[in-house]
C-alpha cells in the first residue's frame, strides 16, 4: 500500500511533465493530469473497476495519494483565489491553461544536493517501512521455505 501511495502521489507529475517539458505536447506541467476536469472522471473509473475487482482499499488509497499531490500543487488558491497562476489549469480543458514560465527539468532542478535531503529522507523512511512492513508479516514464511 506504501508502494501504491507513493507511486499515486508522483502519477500526475509523471503524466504532465514529460508531456509538456519533454516532447512538448502540453503548454503546461500543470495541466492534464493536474485537471479536476480530467482526473475526478479517471479516479472514478478507477475506484469503480477496483471495487468490480474487490480492491476497494488500494482504490481508495491510490485516490486519496493522486488528489493529495493535486492539492500540494493548488494550495496557494486558499490564499490567492483565482490570481493563482495556476488556477485555470485546475479546471482544463473548461478553461483556458496557463503555460509554464519556464518549462524546463532543469529550470525546475534543485540549487544544491542539500535541498534534496529531507525529500531523500522521507522517501528512505518509506521505503523502509514498506521492506519492515512486508518482512513482519512475510519474513517467517520466507524462512520456513527449505532450500532446494
Amino acid at each position: 500500500m506504501v508502494l501504491l501511495l507513493l507511486v499515486a502521489t508522483q502519477l500526475p507529475d509523471i503524466i504532465d511533465k514529460p508531456l509538456a517539458w519533454t516532447v512538448a505536447l502540453l503548454p503546461s506541467g500543470r495541466m492534464l493530469a493536474h485537471s479536476l476536469v480530467v482526473s475526478l472522471p479517471m479516479l472514478t473509473v478507477v475506484v469503480l473497476l477496483a471495487a468490480r475487482w474487490g480492491y476497494v482499499r488500494s482504490a481508495a488509497v491510490f485516490s486519496a495519494g493522486y488528489l493529495s499531490h493535486i492539492a500540494g500543487d493548488f494550495y496557494p488558491i486558499v490564499w490567492l483565489g483565482t490570481e493563482y497562476y495556476f488556477f485555470p489549469n485546475l479546471f482544463w480543458p473548461l478553461s483556458a491553461a496557463n503555460p509554464d514560465r519556464t518549462p524546463s527539468f532543469a529550470a525546475h532542478s534543485p540549487d544544491s544536493l542539500l535541498s534534496l535531503v529531507v525529500p531523500m529522507a522521507v522517501f528512505g523512511l518509506a521505503i523502509s517501512y514498506s521492506l519492515a512492513t512486508v518482512y513482519q508479516r512475510h519474513g517467517r514464511s520466507f524462512a520456513e521455505i527449505p532450500p532446494r
